[in-house]
């Protein structure tokens, strides 16, 4: 079960850390906890490259291909959004996040196979990096 879902705890991350380079994006640390009714998983910490931008921009990795994001809006520094996956993972869930120019706090709450789950996120500006 836990390697099933580690792949939805990347949810917020944009680009993975192997496309640090010197460059004009940003370099965020972030941590991320997951709740699930009686169960919390320990916090993980994973570094990652994001497009420069004032807003934070909600997007799924790469391998999720059948999950599209809808309802996106911004309002001041805060970005909302709602997500939908399809097939074999098939889930729902909305999000919430807070930029300032060096941090970030959010959550992600899914719904997947009569599971529910709570995603805390916190991140901070710790350098540059170059985004593909």
């Amino acid at each position: 079960m836990k390697k099933r879902l580690s792949g939805w705890l990347v949810l917020a991350v944009m680009v993975p850390a192997s496309v640090m380079a010197a460059g004009s994006d940003e370099l965020w640390e972030m941590t991320s906890k997951t709740d699930m009714p009686g169960m919390s998983m320990p916090a993980v910490v994973h570094t990652a490259c994001v497009v420069k931008s004032d807003a934070y921009q909600p997007q799924t990795a790469p391998e999720q291909k059948n999950c599209e994001m809808t309802d996106v809006t911004f309002s001041g520094n805060t970005t909302r959004w709602k997500m939908r996956c399809t097939g074999r993972d098939a889930m729902d869930g909305s999000g919430e996040m807070t930029r300032s120019k060096d941090t970030m706090k959010g959550s992600i709450k899914l719904s997947m196979q009569n599971m529910q789950m709570t995603q805390f996120i916190s991140g901070r500006l710790i350098g540059r990096c170059q985004a593909k």
